[in-house]
């Protein structure tokens, strides 16, 4: 049968549900490089919201996800409330949290909850191709301040339009930028210098 994607909710080897939170000391977003969620079987529960933390998810299309916690007389965890209304708004958000209902991968891409759904034995290879075209054609430190804003809590237009024009002109001028503009010209694949670990704006926290 399909892989199903669980956690601590399920009652396995005797263990209470709930005894452990695997998200509670790191969080996806805190990593400066993009991590991709593939989900290739059925993901419920925290087996779902814990993809929710993920930068990219591709999902099997005919798996069954659901936020299902509700259904059992919990609720919604690891920033469920948080991350769901940002990927497919409100409305949506609501429908699925408070009825618990599950629904399909195809569902899930449709409303953006996933970026793609394929056929389940083609999840792993797209998710590393995908990381592929990230890890050749894309400037590391360019994808790290990014992903940071991304995921920045409800900024306002302003505080995101200063970072941006801070960010802009902490690249520009870079090694990065004009090899960038090089590699673009000479139709070559670029090669990157900077480092996220060693050149990342520090005042970004």
């Amino acid at each position: 049968g399909p892989a199903v994607f669980g956690g601590p909710g399920d009652e396995r080897d005797g263990e209470a549900p709930f005894s452990s939170d695997p998200l509670d000391d790191f969080h996806p977003w805190d990593c400066r490089k993009p991590v991709i969620a593939a989900v290739n079987g059925h993901a419920i529960g925290i087996g779902l919201t814990m993809t929710l933390q993920c930068d990219i998810r591709l999902v099997a299309a005919e798996a069954k996800l659901g936020i299902v916690q509700v259904r059992r007389g919990v609720m919604p965890d690891l920033h469920a409330h948080w991350t769901l209304p940002r990927l497919v708004g409100h409305a949506r958000a609501t429908d699925l949290i408070l009825t618990g209902r599950t629904f399909l991968g195809a569902d899930a891409a449709a409303w953006g909850l996933a970026a793609e759904a394929l056929p389940a034995d083609e999840v792993l290879p797209r998710a590393v191709e995908l990381a592929r075209e990230i890890a050749v054609h894309t400037a590391p430190l360019s994808v790290a301040v990014s992903k940071r804003l991304l995921w920045m809590s409800s900024p306002t237009p302003e505080e995101i339009n200063a970072l941006e024009r801070d960010l802009h002109l902490h690249l520009m001028g870079t090694a990065d930028s004009r090899e960038g503009v090089m590699a673009f010209m000479e139709k070559r694949d670029p090669e990157w210098s900077l480092r996220v670990g060693t050149d990342w704006p520090e005042w970004l926290g």
